[in-house]
């Protein structure tokens, strides 16, 4: 896509190489003096060159080429890879301060609701062409897939069960089943070449008693040690030591992200109990084969942390004397604002003990409880009530 965008630009067919190295055409140029030699040639003298390499864990010793085209004044060099591969440190280590590392996330809400949107209304259209056009059976296929028009909450439902996976809303267009079955396949290809093979865990036993747990403990505070003593309740055990291994693993190959708790008065880092907050809800339901409407506030939170990593520098777990805070964030300006996330609070208790964390804390800055109530965005105590889903479909520029 940048290769694209760049051409859109102005940039020149000649300027831009692109090598995938799962393709046997592009692994048969040798190996990466050979390939060194093959990219060089074709450099355009006198200006900007944009190097490609997909896939190039694929390379033997793939580092040193990164490394030397890196060098070269004339070349700006992309790397994509697997995580298994590329999570060694080896050319973080050869690259120290020279590179910019981006993790690319699952569709945001308003990815999602955009995509739903497009589609339904495309869909309208093939719907009134087949009323003219009635003896076209491929228009009267499409037609019996069109979803439910759903209001922007009932589509956040959706999306806080299904997440944000676009080839798992394109197999959901043949089959519920084929959908499940692709993403529980990346799921297991993510586990066991990431982790086992990375690690190389013999005793996957207790290492899927450990990612089923935390799976299902998303958006609640837990600690190696928390977990060790819960696991060995139900007859697993596992010490603290390798539960904190695993956790570990599980973040670094992506599938969990770990927020720290946070001090609000004295502004340090707390070293127990930390959250996890899982990459895309879809694993969880596949893996574990559960429905999310019980514990959906969680699955909210989940949502929303992913939407604050997108828009902030800093996203942390607050605390104030006996009182948590779901998060707080610091802008790229270095300024602090505090999110409270509920799933509703019409109930007068439930609005009180979500706005008391906010209140116990003393600065003027902004302050938002997010939930799914449509209340016309009150203001208590200079606690702003925002509706959650107009606020992740905000088409907000951090840059």
């Amino acid at each position: 896509m940048y290769a694209d965008e760049l051409l859109h630009n102005g940039i020149l067919p000649e300027q831009i190489q692109f090598l995938n190295f799962e393709d046997l055409d592009t692994l048969a140029i040798g190996d990466i003096f050979q390939i060194h030699s093959h990219i060089k040639d074709k450099l355009v003298a006198d200006k900007m060159n944009y190097i490609f390499l997909d896939e190039v864990q694929n390379i033997k010793d793939f580092q040193r080429l990164v490394d030397s085209l890196f060098i070269k004044k004339n070349c700006d060099v992309y790397v994509t890879g697997s995580n298994a591969y590329l999570l060694s440190g080896e050319l973080a280590t050869l690259l120290t301060g020279r590179y910019i590392e981006t993790n690319i996330l699952p569709l945001q809400f308003a990815e999602y609701y955009e995509f739903i949107t497009l589609y339904s209304q495309n869909l309208s259209k093939l719907e009134s062409f087949r009323n003219k056009n009635t003896q076209n059976t491929d228009y009267q296929q499409n037609i019996e897939k069109k979803p439910p028009n759903l209001s922007k909450i009932e589509t956040l439902a959706v999306y806080l069960q299904e997440g944000g996976i676009p080839e798992y809303h394109n197999q959901k267009k043949i089959s519920q089943k084929q959908a499940d079955n692709f993403v529980e396949s990346v799921l297991n290809a993510i586990i066991e070449k990431d982790i086992f093979q990375r690690l190389n865990i013999r005793d996957k036993h207790e290492f899927n008693k450990i990612i089923d747990f935390v799976f299902d403990s998303v958006g609640s505070f837990v600690s190696p040690n928390s977990i060790s003593k819960t696991l060995r309740t139900y007859g697993t055990v596992v010490d603290n030591k390798t539960v904190a291994k695993y956790l570990d693993a599980i973040c670094d190959a992506f599938l969990l992200y770990k927020v720290q708790r946070y001090e609000i008065k004295g502004k340090g880092l707390l070293q127990t109990l930390n959250k996890y907050y899982l990459v895309d809800p879809c694993f969880r339901k596949v893996r574990l084969k559960r429905e999310m409407t019980k514990d959906r506030s969680h699955w909210l939170e989940n949502a929303v942390y992913f939407e604050l990593v997108r828009r902030y520098r800093d996203v942390l777990i607050g605390k104030t004397g006996n009182l948590e805070v779901d998060f707080v964030v610091t802008d790229y300006d270095g300024y602090t604002s505090y999110y409270q996330v509920s799933w509703t609070t019409e109930n007068p208790e439930t609005l009180e003990r979500e706005l008391a964390s906010l209140r116990a804390i003393k600065d003027s800055n902004p302050k938002y409880l997010l939930t799914t109530d449509i209340d016309f965005n009150p203001v208590y105590d200079g606690i702003r009530k925002l509706n959650v889903a107009d606020w992740l479909l905000q088409n907000i520029d951090n840059k």
